[in-house]
C-alpha cells in the first residue's frame, strides 16, 4: 500500500518538485505529512515516510493536471467557482494516484490537503462544502479511498491545539472559530509562534510532529477528527471503505 499526498507548501505537506510523484530524499515532509504518517503507522505497524511508501506531488503539478481535465458532466448539480476548485483538485489527484498504482502494482491512498480558510479563501463557502467537493471529485474518477485533509480554518489550528501552553489538546473547538486571516487580530500563526517561543518554520513544525510532541491521536477538533476517521477507515479496509460509487464512505465521516 502506498500513500500519495499533495498540499499547498512546505509548512503543511512539505516540499516536492517535478512532474512525477516523489518519495525519499526528493520529498521533504512537512508537519501535515508527519501527522498522516503517525496515523498510518498506528494502523499498519510501520512508518510510511521512512519506508519511502509515501509519495508527494506538488501543488503546481496537480494544478497542471487539474486544468487539463474534461469538464465534469453532473446533471442537476451546480458548483460555485471555489468549490469547483476542490472538486477539480481531487479529480486530478485521483488520476495521478491511479497512474502511481498501476506503475507500482499496489493500491494508493490519495490525500489532498487544502486549508479551510485563509487570506485567499473569501467566498470559498463553508468547510463542509469543501469536504463534499473533494469527496465528489474523488468519486467522479472512481476513487473510493480518497481522503480530504482540510483544517478549519488552517493547519496552524491543529498544531496549536497540541502546542498551546495552557491545557494542550483540551478545549480546542474555539480555535476552529478563529479567523484564518494572517492580517487579522490574534492570527493563528502569531498564536502558534507565541506557544513555541520561536518562529513556526516548516522544519521546526515538522520535527515537533515527527518526534511525537504533536500527537495525532490526541487532537480532538471536529475537522481533524473527520480527517483522522476517514484515513483510518481507508487504511483498515482499503477495498471496502467506499464500495458505493458515490463514495458514501467519504461523506459518512460528516455524520
Amino acid at each position: 500500500m502506498l500513500i500519495l499526498v499533495s498540499g499547498e507548501g512546505p509548512t503543511d505537506m512539505g516540499r516536492c518538485t517535478g512532474t512525477d510523484p516523489v518519495t525519499g530524499e526528493a520529498f521533504e515532509a512537512g508537519p501535515m505529512a508527519w501527522l498522516v504518517d503517525q496515523i498510518a503507522e498506528t494502523s499498519e505497524g510501520y512508518p510510511f515516510i521512512d519506508a519511502e511508501l509515501m509519495f508527494c506531488v506538488s501543488k503546481q503539478r496537480l494544478s497542471e493536471v487539474s486544468k487539463k481535465l474534461k469538464p465534469a458532466s453532473l446533471p442537476g448539480r451546480r458548483r460555485g467557482k471555489e468549490t469547483a476548485y476542490y472538486f477539480r483538485n481531487a479529480r486530478g489527484l485521483a488520476q495521478i494516484a491511479a497512474e502511481l498504482a498501476k506503475r507500482w502494482e499496489q493500491p494508493v491512498i490519495p490525500i489532498l490537503f487544502r486549508d479551510g480558510d485563509g487570506t485567499q479563501s473569501a467566498g470559498r463557502g463553508v468547510w463542509r462544502d469543501k469536504w463534499d467537493s473533494m469527496c465528489h471529485g474523488f468519486a467522479y474518477e472512481g476513487c473510493t479511498v480518497g481522503v480530504p485533509m482540510i483544517p478549519n480554518p488552517k493547519s496552524e489550528a491543529w498544531l496549536l491545539c497540541a502546542l498551546k501552553s495552557f491545557q494542550p489538546y483540551q478545549h480546542c473547538d474555539p480555535i476552529e472559530q478563529a479567523s484564518g486571516n494572517d492580517a487579522g487580530l490574534e492570527p493563528l500563526k502569531a498564536q502558534l509562534e507565541a506557544a513555541l517561543g520561536a518562529p513556526p518554520t516548516a522544519a521546526r513544525l515538522a520535527e515537533l510532529v515527527r518526534t511525537g510532541q504533536v500527537n495525532a491521536a490526541r487532537i480532538e477538533m471536529s475537522s481533524f477528527v473527520k480527517f483522522r476517521r476517514r484515513l483510518q477507515a481507508v487504511l483498515t479496509e482499503p477495498e471496502t471503505s467506499g464500495d458505493d460509487p458515490s463514495a458514501s464512505g467519504c461523506f459518512d465521516e460528516l455524520d
